[in-house]
Formats: C-alpha cells, sequence, structure tokens
C-alpha cells in the first residue's frame, strides 16, 4: 500500500462506524478489503467532490479516511455533520498507516497526473463531480450500493447523461502561472474548462467538452502552447 507525504488522515471507530460512512462515501464498504486501500469520494449535496478518499479498513468498526491534508479539516468538518446520528467516533489521527510505503508527494502527484487521476485539494474542492474527473471509471463510485450525499446527482449523470466531458494530460511551461481550479478558455473568451490537476509542466485539464477543443487560452487571451500526452 502506498500514501503521500502529504496525506493525513481521520480515524472513525465504533459500532455504527460502518453504517455511519457508508451513507458518505461512494464505494460499498461492505467490499472493503483490510489489505487493500478503497478509493471513495465525498460529496455534497449537488453531488460536487468535497474530498478524494484512500479508505483503509482496521476492523468492522474501525475506518482511517487517508486524504490530502490541505482538505482534512474540512472534510473533518462535514463528516461531523452527520456523525451526531450515529455511535461513533471521528478523530484526526499523527499515526503512519501500518505495512504503507510513504511516497514523496511530488512523485505521488505525478504518477497521478500521468495516470489521469485528479486528487481533490483546497484549490479544487467543490469545483468537479465525479463524473467531471471520470472518477466512474476508477473504482471509486458503486452504482449499486444504497443512497450517500450526493448519490441522487451522481447517479442521474451516470445512466441519463451522454457525458462529453473529459480530461486532457498535457505538457506546458504555459500554466506556470497558473494555479489549479482557473478556468480555460477559447480564441472567443468562452470557458472550455479548468485546470484539474497541476505539477511543474504536466498537467490534466478538465474539457467540457472533449470532442470539440482546438486551441486553449488564458484568461488574458493569451494562447497556451502545449504537447497534447492523453486524452482520458
Amino acid at each position: 500500500m502506498e500514501i503521500s507525504s502529504s496525506h493525513k488522515t481521520i480515524r472513525v471507530e465504533g459500532k455504527d462506524s460502518l453504517e455511519f460512512l457508508q451513507g458518505q462515501l461512494s464505494n460499498d464498504l461492505n467490499l472493503a478489503n483490510i489489505d487493500i486501500l478503497q478509493k471513495n469520494v465525498i460529496c455534497n449535496v449537488k453531488g460536487r467532490i468535497i474530498s478524494l478518499i484512500w479508505l483503509k479498513k482496521q476492523s468492522q468498526e474501525c475506518f482511517d479516511l487517508i486524504l490530502d491534508g490541505s482538505i482534512i479539516e474540512k472534510t473533518f468538518e462535514t463528516l461531523k455533520k452527520y456523525k451526531v446520528f450515529f455511535k461513533s467516533e471521528m478523530f484526526i489521527i499523527d499515526d503512519v498507516l501500518k505495512n504503507a510505503e510513504i511516497v514523496d508527494s511530488a512523485k505521488w502527484k505525478l504518477k497521478s497526473i500521468n495516470n489521469g487521476l485528479c486528487e481533490i485539494n483546497a484549490l479544487t474542492t467543490e469545483l468537479f463531480t465525479p463524473h467531471d474527473l471520470g472518477y466512474q471509471n476508477l473504482d471509486i463510485i458503486n452504482f449499486d450500493k444504497g443512497c450517500y450525499t450526493g448519490q441522487e446527482v451522481v447517479a442521474r449523470m451516470h445512466y441519463r447523461a451522454k457525458l462529453k466531458t473529459g480530461l486532457l494530460l498535457i505538457y506546458s511551461s504555459d500554466l506556470n502561472s497558473m494555479k489549479e481550479g482557473c478556468s480555460l478558455y477559447d480564441h472567443e473568451n468562452k470557458v472550455l474548462g479548468r485546470i484539474a490537476s497541476k505539477f511543474e509542466t504536466n498537467s490534466l485539464l478538465f474539457l467540457k467538452n472533449k470532442s470539440n477543443f482546438k486551441d486553449l487560452y488564458k484568461d488574458s487571451g493569451e494562447k497556451i502552447n502545449f504537447k497534447q500526452l492523453k486524452l482520458f
């Protein structure tokens, strides 16, 4: 198991922990394996991603939620609103996950970007839906489990919408001055998408229509020069 050096952990334990988390996370915790990290998202009621979670099942009554440290407090406070209905405890822990390999945060992010995985952080929280980032193809969403916060929106998009969105992996130094979450435009200053994840010159761009774009521009009107690496 690998986790990033930039990750932090929320521990949830108590007899209602499974039921509590099952109502908030996008994957089916009944399928979680003690030996494997299960990917999940926590969404708001509009189906937008608050955080991407690596869940470690410690026991039937204890789960560790591993996520980017920049949104640990926000995620904790989000879950706290729902925890009051269940017999469980929740706290942020400093313990390193047992038997986990700690990967340098820079290497982790570059590897994630090149594999088409956008990790959520303080700049991108609540900007994207799971389908915007292709999470439905990455074993992050279980469409057969029961309800969770934002589930109706996520399911409606999956079953009723004809998806045009996609992720574009590019190599460009022209984005160095821009932050994750910034909008991208066409030559008529219409929004084409956003920077979903970026590390140095490698970036994943969210495109509203992956089959209908040619050039990309900054909000200043400056054209972005890039090398297309892959379209997800």
